[in-house]
């Protein structure tokens, strides 16, 4: 009887990469990291919920069919808006009317109860005034640059946005035990930041650089 070799020894194939895309594929592709400036030039039409409330499971699901039929998009939470991201601005526009006929802007938290075209255009309105308020008292007090280095402190050692978030309006809620919304504050702080210092913001943080 001839014998029979071996089989060869099991290899297992390499783990797709992730990490930071490079330049020369398609930013979208499935599995890559991405930072925020490449998801706001390969998505840059977005939409914005209030959502400082939860959707109930019927709302979700609408809400997961709809964007299904609306082609690719990204989205993403922080401070009580969804933000919703898309290659044209068509489907953005659907979008937010879908959500405004759906009353699915929560203006208060942990309510479940939507909010009218009305009452969301004021809400709007108020949270641009609260915003500036917020930013000139961070200027004031310092708390601007102490919040947004706290947070970005926290995300240089693996935090999750969320955890950093959070952690970031507990340094104003235990120094500036007035504030009323201590978490909003930070979050108001945070995204002005990232916004309009974006390179320095991210430099030296892990992970995906974006809020």
């Amino acid at each position: 009887m001839t014998d029979t070799p071996a089989p060869p020894p099991f290899v297992r194939p390499p783990a797709p990469k992730r990490g930071r895309i490079p330049r020369d594929q398609d930013p979208t592709a499935r599995g890559y990291l991405v930072n925020a400036a490449d998801i706001e030039r390969v998505y840059p039409h977005a939409t914005q919920v209030i959502q400082r409330g939860h959707w109930l499971t019927y709302e979700q699901a609408e809400v997961n069919v709809t964007l299904q039929k609306l082609g690719e998009y990204r989205l993403n939470n922080f401070n009580g808006i969804t933000t919703i991201r898309f290659l044209e601005p068509e489907p953005a526009s659907l979008f937010a009317e879908h959500a405004l006929a759906n009353g699915l802007h929560r203006l208060r938290a942990n309510s479940n109860k939507g909010a009218t075209r009305e009452e969301v255009a004021i809400e709007w309105e108020r949270r641009e005034a609260e915003r500036e308020e917020i930013l000139a008292w961070g200027r004031t007090t310092g708390m601007l640059r102490e919040v947004v280095q706290h947070y970005r402190f926290e995300r240089s050692t693996g935090a999750w946005s969320y955890t950093a978030h959070l952690s970031a309006g507990r340094l104003i809620e235990k120094t500036h035990p007035t504030v009323t919304d201590p978490v909003n504050y930070a979050g108001v702080m945070i995204v002005w930041a990232e916004k309009e210092h974006r390179a320095w913001f991210w430099n030296g943080c892990r992970g995906n650089h974006h809020l």
